[in-house]
């Protein structure tokens, strides 16, 4: 099998202490946000958690979080918390940074900034990714960043900045992402943005395992470990899925899956394919797998207890497909998860 093939998300479906997705490229990425006053606290940390969670799933560290603010004091959010800096705006060495961010809020002061737009006006030079949430499109803006592509921004700042930045295209969608460069209107989309950034940078399996652990409490069940936008799945899918979830020790066949909904092997590989994005032999393996991983970070069993308990023959067999799919062996995962304990 060529394990490059597929891709699906249930191999990173549970938070995991140690590492597991191996990165190409191997520089870890510093992100900057610079709070601005009455900033948008929600749209801020759920933004900040989609890059400390694709931390949680990566071989080592991919990305550093720093703050500042125009002062370098504490900047009130929009919910009253004062949260405390790194930095000052005019001391950032923007040679050092990957991500800059500038953070607005319902509330926030649209006004003049000339420490920012010179932060801004230096991180064009240096063609790093420059993104915005809520209303700090109004600083990007200014900028001329939007002359040409789209951005988006909160509804109550639109006006303002088609007046004073009569050029700026300012799309109906509730982010962008484009020429490295971002923007959001809101929590919700701050999230999702930052989760198309990840997988910019680092690919589509990071952005599922971070999806896989973030979006976990969305009202669906099995729909969760499926492709991003699936909504809905058929009822012999789900079935079969269930199969799976319940005979991961003594794994059943394709032949039995095929008695128990009357569909042809043919038929539940297509069902796989258009929902799952992936083989049902390879969704299974990765089910088992993944119980694998959990128990290795448990549980205190060898791995060939592990590699029994999760419907392997031989702990030869275990280890090479766990490495395949995880980029480690059962072996190395163990001891990472003990280093970063």
């Amino acid at each position: 099998m060529n394990s490059n093939r597929f891709s699906s998300p249930i191999k990173h479906s549970t938070r995991l202490a140690s590492k597991d997705i191996k990165v190409t490229d191997e520089k870890k990425k510093k992100a900057l946000f610079v709070l601005l006053e009455n900033f948008s606290m929600v749209s801020f940390t759920g933004a900040v958690d989609v890059l400390v969670t694709s931390n949680l799933i990566t071989t080592s560290p991919v990305f550093d979080v720093e703050t500042a603010s125009v002062d370098g004091e504490k900047v009130v959010s929009d919910l009253g918390i004062e949260v405390a800096v790194n930095q000052r705006v005019d001391a950032v060495n923007i040679k050092d940074i990957d991500i800059l961010v500038i953070c607005g809020g319902l509330r926030t002061p649209l006004r003049d900034s000339p420490p920012i737009h010179k932060l801004i006006a230096k991180a064009l030079e240096e063609e790093i990714w420059i993104g915005s949430l809520w209303n700090g499109t109004y600083f990007l803006a200014a900028a001329g960043m939007f002359d040409l592509a789209e951005c988006a921004t909160h509804p109550d700042s639109r006006d303002l900045i088609r007046e004073r930045y009569p050029n700026t295209r300012i799309g109906n969608t509730s982010y962008t992402i484009e020429n490295k460069s971002f923007t959001c209107v809101g929590p919700n989309s701050a999230i999702r943005v930052m989760q198309d950034l990840i997988e910019q940078l680092f690919g589509a399996d990071m952005k599922r395992g971070v999806n896989g652990i973030l979006n976990v409490d969305e009202n669906r069940s099995v729909n969760s470990a499926f492709s991003s936008g699936v909504n809905y799945i058929p009822k012999n899918l789900e079935m079969i899925i269930e199969l799976m979830e319940n005979n991961l020790e003594e794994p059943l066949d394709i032949t039995d899956f095929s008695d128990y909904t009357s569909l042809s092997r043919r038929q539940i590989e297509r069902l796989f394919s258009k929902y799952v994005n992936t083989s049902p032999s390879r969704y299974y393996l990765e089910l088992r797998l993944n119980k694998g991983r959990q128990l290795l970070r448990k549980t205190d069993y060898s791995i060939s207890e592990v590699a029994i308990a999760c419907g392997f023959t031989t702990q030869t067999h275990f280890s090479h497909s766990f490495k395949m799919v995880f980029g480690s062996s059962p072996t190395q995962f163990r001891q990472a998860g003990r280093d970063n304990s």
